[in-house]
């Protein structure tokens, strides 16, 4: 093992990865100016505009004195720290001067690359994208470890990268079980951590999060220093253009010719719901990677909600229908995503009736689509299957606060539709709603509307505490209790939905269940897909039926709980 205080240098000429380096220095106190003779101090600079690949900017006017040396042209590099790194950038040169308001600057060119000097234990080894080392994370209070891809590794921790879902279920801060590293050679190593940071990429379509290694003992600490070193090894080996190349690191050497399903190729066109779901799971992606930057404190992203609410109003403009079971097909999503998208949905499909301008029907979707995030800003022992007294409840209740005060930078969104759809969403005719205990009157149409589509989906999951209930019993439960729930919202909602869904499992006269996927004209089932008879419940089935071949099935009895049976849609 080296010894504990060895550094390692290596040089960037990666340009993002330069830019990022760059970028550090811009911080204030972050860069010094050191000429290429070497002789004297360090002079403190402050790193003003980068221009990628073009110049630096810096303001030199604290330090006029060496004001002449850069006249003349003598070359200079910057130096400053980086992430626990000392970054010294190429020589640069003085392209021009400029001045105003008594402030001077020098416009410099921007560098071909950076040396950096790391210390082991921040010294990072990255991955190349075909170099996989799985890695599952078991986190406390999660039945599921999560699954995803080791994107660099250090002494002192690594960064995962993980499927959006995945990362919308982590906190910063949160204490890791174990992660266990899988390389593919099928060596694995288990190691403490806690993860420090979950963020998205640029593009949102993954994220990563930075776990630390926690308490290693002095034999775990050589093999994380082994694997570091291994994996900078494989990462050389197969850049080097020249000379005799570095025999393979066992640790990359699969066996045969195997080879792992990773994370990013999970989700093909063969599961249920084909295009539609395919193209669903987008606004899903949104909803995820929104919930992670909630949870480091960004507010909610104005374009990314208003390009998500674009998508799913066009997927319900090609088939209403297939939209609709393809929410039943998101069941790999988390409750509350597919509960979002199950109410944003309905409410854009409800919403047609009251002929509303397109852009104010464009707000009521994007409001239900974001109306429950603030859950997930929320400690997680509220939402656990334990009574909560007084003071827990008002916490639980404050989820509509906290998600209408990150919506300032949604400038495009209807304040009125924000406050109707989500700050009285939760609210009832009778006043016995929060936050604000609204009723009678005093709650609109889309407040009332909500309110129905809100509750008539979430009682059809589970919930701890409780199993999904059965569309018959919801349905019972909103027409009973008319003076909390607008009476005219729930038959317009039975009407529009029918009392088997499009997505539910229908049980029929011969025992038959079948997964609902077309209604007809008066809101019946004329398309169905049998998977299993309950007079012979270890025979599953794989039938699609339509028009009068339904007829076989007998009479319609209700729509059932799918998770009585196990089963989901095909």
């Amino acid at each position: 093992m080296p010894p504990s205080d060895s550094v390692s240098s290596q040089d960037v000429t990666h340009p993002g990865e330069l830019y990022g380096l760059l970028e550090a220095l811009t911080l204030p106190g972050g860069a010094s100016l050191c000429f290429e003779s070497g002789d004297g101090a360090p002079w403190p600079v402050v790193v003003m505009d980068i221009i990628q690949d073009v110049s630096l900017c810096l303001d030199v006017s604290a330090v006029r004195e060496i004001v002449p040396r850069l006249r003349r042209g003598e070359p200079f590099h910057l130096m400053g720290q980086a992430d626990g790194t000392v970054v010294t950038t190429w020589m640069l040169e003085v392209l021009e001067w400029r001045e105003g308001d008594g402030r001077l600057y020098v416009i410099c060119d921007y560098p071909q690359g950076a040396s950096v000097l790391q210390r082991r234990s921040s010294f990072r080894a990255s991955l190349r994208a075909d170099m996989e080392v799985v890695v599952t994370l078991r986190v406390a209070d999660q039945d599921t470890p999560f699954e995803g891809r080791l994107g660099n590794m250090s002494l002192g921790g690594c960064l995962v990268e993980l499927p959006l879902a995945a990362a919308a279920a982590l906190k910063p801060e949160q204490a890791v079980d174990s992660i266990r590293l899988t390389f593919p050679n099928q060596r694995h190593f288990e190691l403490p951590a806690c993860v420090r940071h979950v963020r998205t990429d640029p593009e949102w379509t993954q994220a990563q999060a930075g776990c630390e290694f926690a308490g290693l003992s002095p034999a775990m600490e050589r093999l994380v220093w082994y694997c570091v070193q291994e994996i900078e090894r494989e990462s050389a080996r197969t850049a080097m253009h020249t000379g005799r190349p570095l025999e393979p690191s066992s640790l990359f050497q699969s066996p045969g010719d195997a080879r792992r399903d990773t994370s990013r190729q999970r989700r093909d066109k063969s599961l249920p719901g084909g295009a539609m779901a395919a193209r669903l799971r987008k606004v899903a992606d949104y909803l995820n990677a929104q919930l992670v930057q909630l949870k480091s404190g960004e507010p909610v992203a104005s374009s990314q909600l208003s390009r998500s609410t674009d998508t799913l109003m066009s997927l319900w403009d090609q088939d209403r229908q297939a939209l609709l079971y393809a929410i039943a097909c998101l069941r790999e999503e988390s409750h509350l995503v597919q509960h979002s998208l199950a109410v944003a949905v309905r409410m854009l499909d409800l919403g047609q009736s009251l002929r509303l301008a397109p852009e104010r029907l464009k707000a009521v979707v994007a409001c239900a689509l974001i109306h429950d995030l603030g859950k997930g800003l929320l400690p997680d022992s509220l939402l656990r299957d334990e009574p909560l007294d007084a003071a827990e409840q008002a916490q639980l209740h404050r989820h509509v606060e906290l998600i209408l005060e990150r919506l300032g930078e949604c400038r495009w969104l209807d304040g009125e539709v924000a406050t109707q759809v989500i700050g009285m969403a939760n609210e009832r005719l009778d006043g016995s709603g929060y936050p604000a205990g609204l009723e009678g009157e005093a709650l609109p149409t889309l407040a009332r509307m909500m309110a129905v589509v809100d509750v008539a989906d979430v009682m059809t999951r589970p919930r701890p505490g409780r199993a999904a209930w059965t569309q018959r019993d919801v349905y019972r439960h909103l027409f009973t209790h008319a003076d909390a729930f607008d009476n005219t919202w729930v038959q317009r909602y039975i009407r529009r939905f029918g009392v088997a869904p499009i997505g539910s499992l229908a049980l029929y006269a011969n025992g038959a269940l079948a997964w609902v996927k077309h209604h007809d004209a008066r809101g019946n089932p004329d398309a169905v897909h049998v998977v299993l008879n309950t007079h012979n419940s270890q025979r599953r089935l794989d039938q699609p039926l339509s028009g009068h071949d339904l007829d076989q099935l007998g009479e319609l009895k209700e729509a059932v709980n799918s998770a009585r049976y196990r089963l989901t849609p095909p």
